[in-house]
């Protein structure tokens, strides 16, 4: 019976799939984004229905999962562009701080020290800039704390 059950779960999702496809892709303008959002919609019902039973306009159930599933993507994208945006904020006062007059004059040091940490650098490039600049280490004592060849580092 369960094959039966699965057989005619999968032939009412075939035959579902692009209408639903078509109703979020006209909502969100976004095919790519749609589709894997409709592919969850289909997952879900194919393991929830056998349990629950087909809801009573399956087509709308699937659209209503699909629209919440894109809904939570965008929100999603919006509190990542927040969050960089912060992040480049924060990158700005780093260059204001920089400006500051110092009561005893610049202290390059630190000022060389903050442009080899900028957050625009990996951890792995910033430490090596760090060791150089700062540590005063050769390319091939870097490179053999890095267990790389000297070749790589420089």
């Amino acid at each position: 019976m369960i094959k039966k059950l699965d057989a005619t779960f999968e032939g009412l999702l075939r035959e579902l799939a692009p209408q639903v496809l078509g109703v979020i892709t006209r909502r969100f303008r976004d095919f790519a984004s749609a589709e894997d959002a409709v592919q969850e919609a289909m997952i879900a019902a194919f393991t929830q229905w056998p349990q629950e039973g087909v809801p009573d306009n399956p087509r709308g159930w699937l659209i209503q999962f699909a629209s919440r599933r894109m809904v939570d993507q965008a929100r999603s994208e919006i509190a990542r562009r927040d969050r960089e945006t912060t992040v480049a904020r924060e990158g700005l006062s780093v260059k204001a701080m920089l400006d500051i007059d110092f009561d005893r004059g610049p202290d390059d040091s630190l000022v060389l020290l903050l442009m080899c940490c900028h957050p625009a650098l990996s951890s792995s490039s910033a430490i090596a800039l760090t060791l150089r600049a700062i540590g005063g280490l050769t390319t091939a004592e870097i490179a053999n704390a890095f267990l790389v060849p000297e070749a790589t580092m420089a």
